[in-house]
């Protein structure tokens, strides 16, 4: 019998289950398994060279990243530049042909409960479907990233589109089992976006590891870089022109402040909280170096799966049956969190 468990009447000899009872109902094989990022970034036309330069830093910081620090192998990093690979480091020139034939590649290549991340830096324009990134040729526009979307059903989807003009996009791409975020709350938020530049500061350092696993989820970039861009305007002096957002419980709205409660399970960020450079198998650099820390981060990481797997299947069991099932992944989370910080050293 799994520590915690409640005994409550006719349910007594089901409710009573263990963990792997509990993963076999509610949660897909995808949830179970070691899950493999491909990352797609893209930076577009700077228009000027203080632009163009820091496009391609900031693309160059999270490919190096990607590679070095979270083992990501290079051919699931593509990194699409305004000038094309003028180093190994860039795959190809930022064109829509070329966008649109990594995702296809993309496509062919992940597995269900696969994480595909699209990273987008420059300038935006246009409005609604029409919302476009600058790009050299023709540009691409909402539409069409909804197209070349569409194939990954199956797979965690973040689209993280850093540039001005881009909270239209939001509504028009938000889906389930995907993450959307966009540097502004809409089209009509048109100047220089100081967004990417925290965003990517927080993927690529640690001042945004809120929870000192040596990783750093999508939520917590976001927060560190909408934190540093409001502290930014606040230093200036000036009118705070971009409220980035997030979105990714499918329900085509945007939350400047994502609180992704784990009991709860509800409101944007609980997806977000989850999807990594790095994927599910990264735990820790403590971990790197440790296979049983790092088997600990990655049991408590699909606990974590399993409870949300859980969550989505709340209308279909009775209240006894999810408060039990609920309330034992829960003190396993518990106890595996324990192992850790016992491990790690930290007090308890």
């Amino acid at each position: 019998m799994t520590a915690g468990c409640v005994m409550r009447g006719a349910w007594r000899g089901v409710l009573c289950m263990s963990i792997g009872a509990v993963v076999a109902l509610f949660a897909t094989p995808s949830r179970l398994q070691a899950q493999r990022t491909h990352l797609l970034i893209v930076s577009g036309l700077g228009g000027q060279p203080k632009y163009s330069d820091a496009f391609r830093k900031w693309g160059l910081g999270l490919a190096d990243v990607a590679r070095k620090r979270y083992a990501m192998a290079d051919s699931d990093v593509v990194y699409l530049a305004e000038e094309g690979p003028k180093d190994a480091r860039v795959t190809g020139l930022a064109t829509r042909e070329n966008i649109e034939a990594a995702l296809a590649r993309f496509a062919e290549r992940t597995s269900t409960g696969d994480q595909v991340v699209i990273v987008l830096i420059g300038h935006g324009s246009g409005a609604t479907e029409d919302s476009k990134v600058s790009l050299p040729g023709p540009d691409m526009s909402a539409r069409d990233f909804a197209r070349v979307l569409a194939p990954f059903k199956t797979q965690q989807v973040a689209f993280v589109d850093m540039t001005s003009a881009s909270g239209d996009v939001l509504p028009l791409l938000s889906a389930p089992n995907r993450v959307v975020i966009t540097a502004t709350k809409s089209s009509f938020e048109r100047n220089e976006s100081q967004f990417a530049a925290y965003f990517v500061d927080a993927l690529t350092g640690d001042g945004a590891d809120t929870d000192k696993d040596g990783r750093v989820s999508l939520l917590e970039a976001f927060r560190y870089a909408a934190t540093e861009t409001r502290r930014y305007y606040e230093q200036q002096s000036h009118l705070q022109t971009e409220h980035a957002q997030l979105d990714d419980d499918g329900d085509r709205k945007g939350t400047a402040d994502p609180d992704a409660r784990v009991v709860a399970g509800q409101g944007d960020g609980a997806l977000a909280r989850r999807i990594f450079l790095g994927g599910g198998s990264y735990a820790s650099r403590a971990g790197a170096g440790d296979p049983k820390l790092a088997g600990l981060y990655k049991a408590r990481f699909d606990l974590e799966a399993q409870i949300d797997a859980l969550k989505r299947r709340k209308a279909t069991l009775t209240a006894d049956a999810y408060d039990d099932a609920l309330e034992n992944l829960l003190v396993e989370l518990a106890m595996k969190a324990r192992e850790i910080r016992a491990l790690e050293g930290r007090s308890q």
